[in-house]
């Protein structure tokens, strides 16, 4: 194996780099990609200076480390845009949201239906069947006042 990879030189950091960014195309995300230009420009420096294998490996960690960096500095200056921000975050989705209560809310701690599950909430005191608006959320637990009636 290790005959095979020096046999292919240069070459080796060119096929990793089409791997790795086959990868990044199978796999969600944006990780592979960086470690690709990094292979890749491995590669172009080994084909165009000769550089033995040691430093060639050097290179290619130092380029991985450089573009991972650089990256996440970007992106944290400049998040991505995108029409669901709170996909992944549920309780934060009810925010707003009226439901009525399934148990009580005694001693600051009741439970609402929302859709088939059972939400734990906090609150003041209020009788099953309350309409209450969910005001925030701590973790899986919904911060709820009572519901304004209006007409």
């Amino acid at each position: 194996m290790m005959e095979t990879i020096v046999t292919l030189g240069p070459w080796i950091w060119l096929i990793l780099a089409a791997a790795l960014l086959v990868f990044e195309m199978l796999a969600p995300g944006i990780f592979f990609m960086w470690f690709g230009l990094a292979a890749l420009v491995t590669g172009v420096i080994a084909l165009r200076y000769e550089v033995a294998w040691q430093w060639q490996l050097i290179w290619f960690c130092g380029l991985s480390l450089v573009t991972v960096i650089l990256v996440n500095r970007y992106l944290r200056k400049n998040p991505t845009e995108t029409d669901a921000p709170l996909l992944n975050q549920r309780a934060a989705q009810l925010i707003g949201e009226t439901h009525e209560l399934v148990d009580p809310i005694a001693n600051g701690r009741g439970s609402v239906r929302v859709g088939d599950t059972i939400w734990r909430v906090e609150g003041p005191a209020l009788p099953k069947g309350a309409q209450v608006t969910v005001v925030g959320a701590d973790g899986s637990i919904l911060k709820v006042e009572p519901a304004k009636t209006g007409a």
